[in-house]
């Protein structure tokens, strides 16, 4: 049976709002979005989700080996201004045409982020920072040859 370990890195990029320049967002990974090697089918397509609320896992895949984690990055704020934020989900990459990594879903300040771009939302705490969770979905078609793949997706905080 063919099978894949799929990573996810992050890369960060905070964005502010020139009205309140005062005010930034800094961001730090604590926990990379991490999937289980999973069995690919051998025909048609299979499908992995991780839960932003607690790393469970849903879906049509088999898990194989390893353990599913939710992404944790700490959201903190800097400086004075800003009432608000929003929180935008982009450039996602997987190494693969036949692997894709779609269905953001967050976890932050006690609300649920069931799409992205978020709606508003409060600023994060200054000191010691503000969890922000993510899960996703992966889904893999019969294309893709067994092996490790390292993805990447960009967070974008705007404060307003």
């Amino acid at each position: 049976m063919k099978h894949i370990l799929f990573y996810i890195l992050c890369f960060f990029f905070c964005a502010a709002s020139p009205a309140f320049a005062a005010t930034s967002i800094t961001i730090q990974e604590t926990q990379s979005l991490t999937f289980p090697t999973i069995g690919l089918p051998s025909a048609g397509t299979t499908n992995l989700t991780i839960s932003p609320l607690n790393s469970s896992t849903s879906g049509t895949a088999t898990i194989l080996s390893g353990t599913a984690s939710r992404g944790t990055y700490t959201l903190t704020a800097k400086g004075k201004g800003g009432i608000s934020i929003s929180i935008d989900i982009t450039g996602i990459t997987t190494g693969n045409a036949g692997l894709t990594l779609s269905a953001f879903r967050g976890f932050y300040r006690s609300q649920t982020i069931s799409s992205f771009p978020s709606s508003t939302l409060p600023l994060p705490a200054v000191s010691p920072g503000t969890p922000l969770y993510l899960g996703a979905t992966v889904t893999a078609d019969s294309t893709v040859p067994a092996g490790s793949y390292t993805g990447s997706f960009d967070i974008t905080v705007f404060v307003q």
